[in-house]
This record gives structure tokens, sequence and C-alpha cells, in this order.
């Protein structure tokens, strides 16, 4: 049987996915916001999917090894690029990555939840006609905290942290239900294996292939190093506080898959 990994392209991915090599995996590269319907198709079997798309994958999907993405800080790499001061962007268009639905939802849930603030509408970014503007992942990192024209940058994951003094989880693994169970261990030891070789040994093998990216071999180390990458009780918390705050929004909630 060949099992079909969704292998997001981003750096805070690469722990997990560099030199993984096993003979029943398939890694298949994708953005974040296309795995949740390739696994709704049947076409992706486990990967590390975005915290909007997991939830609504539960009745298919169970975690996989405890495993996802969490920061407890800023992260440098979802960051919203402001015209105008935060508070001032009600009324305002907001351009927003279209390549992760987590993303999309936390800077609703920042701004209205948090804020008050009610922008007039979320636009993608090729509008070109945003007051201020999301990115994520590479993107956001190869900008390295400054965007022309617009001079306020606010850092999701801190905004996060600084409001509800928790980790934010911004993907988990998780695999099919009805997978063969040592198929489903040995795809989780496999892949945590995997994670701490490179978390310990190979730093320094993957800031070499991610030099294109213009940051320095310390500036990607102590990047991924900030992350959490084995969920304990604090991000399993945070993951349902960040679900209660989301379904209290009031501003329409798109479909992600």
């Amino acid at each position: 049987m060949t099992i079909n990994v969704g292998q997001i392209p981003y750096l805070n991915c690469e722990p997990f996915f560099y030199n993984l090599a096993i003979d029943e995996v398939d890694l298949r590269p994708m953005h974040p916001r296309d795995m949740g319907p390739m696994a709704k198709s049947g076409d992706l079997d486990a990967g590390p999917f975005s915290l909007i798309q997991a939830r609504q994958l539960r009745a298919e999907f169970e975690s996989l090894g405890d495993m996802g993405i969490s920061i407890k800080g800023p992260v440098k790499s979802i960051l919203l690029y402001s015209r105008v001061p935060l508070l001032d962007l009600s009324d305002s268009f907001i351009g927003v990555t279209q390549a992760s639905a987590t993303a999309a939802q936390l800077i609703k849930v920042i701004l209205e939840q948090r804020y008050r603030v009610r922008p007039r509408e979320y636009v993608g970014l090729e509008s070109g006609k945003q007051d201020a503007f999301l990115l994520i992942g590479d993107e956001a990192l190869t900008t390295h905290g400054t965007a022309d024209g617009f001079p306020h940058r606010y850092d999701l994951a801190e905004e996060w942290q600084n409001w509800k003094d928790m980790p934010f989880v911004f993907a988990t693994w998780m695999v099919r239900r009805d997978m063969e169970p040592l198929l489903k261990r040995m795809l989780a030891n496999r892949i945590k294996e995997n994670l701490a070789i490179n978390l310990e040994s190979n730093l320094t093998a993957i800031s070499t292939n991610r030099r294109y990216m213009g940051l320095s071999d310390d500036d990607i180390a102590d990047y991924l190093l900030a992350f959490r990458y084995n969920l304990d009780d604090d991000d399993w918390r945070g993951m349902r506080e960040f679900e209660k705050e989301y379904e209290s929004l009031s501003l329409p909630k798109e479909a992600t898959i």
C-alpha cells in the first residue's frame, strides 16, 4: 500500500520532511490550503493539516503521533502589514493570502474578537486596493520585516500570545482513521525519528538549501527551534481556545474544504 502524504514546502515544515524516505510513502508537495480538499476526495492519507482543515476532517482523520506545528510567541512568518495602526483598520480592505486556511481565519479572530475592528472586506492579494495585507510562510519570512508603504507590522502569533498566553497551533499531523494500525505507528515513528535527527544534526544542511531566502544559518536555526513540533497539553488547550474564538466570529466563515 502506498501512503499519500501531503508535504507543505514551507521552511517550518522542513524538520519533518528533510531526508524523509519511506518506501511506503509518496510525498506530495502542495500549499496547506490544498490539503483539505485532497483529503476529502480520498487523494491524501496523512499530513500536517492546517488547524481549520483539521477540525473539519475529524470524522475521517485522527491525530498522528501528537505532532504538529505550534509556537508560543512571535513566529516571523505570519505577518500583517498595514498603512495605518491596527486599531484604525475598521472599514478597510484587508488583503489575505489564499495559501492558508488557518491564517485567513486567525486574522479575522485577532481583528474582530480581540480588537473589535470590522474591516469592510477581505480581498485577495492581487486586488491592489488593500489598506493592509497578510503574508504567511516563506513569503512572509523573505520580506525581512519590512514592506514599502506599509510601516506597521504585526506578528499574529505574537498577538495571540499577548492576548491568550497560549501557544498558537498552525497545523496538526493527521492520518486516516481507517488506515491499518501498524502502518499508522510506522508512519508516526519514522516521521518522529526524522524530526529528531533533523533538529539535532541537520539544521545547517537545511539552511544551506534555503540560502535563496536571504536568511543566515543562525536566522534559520533560531526560526526552526522556536517551534513546538511535538504537541503537549498547552498546545491542545490553545487549539481549543482558537476554535472557541473562531466559532464566535460574526463574520461569514468561508468553506475551507
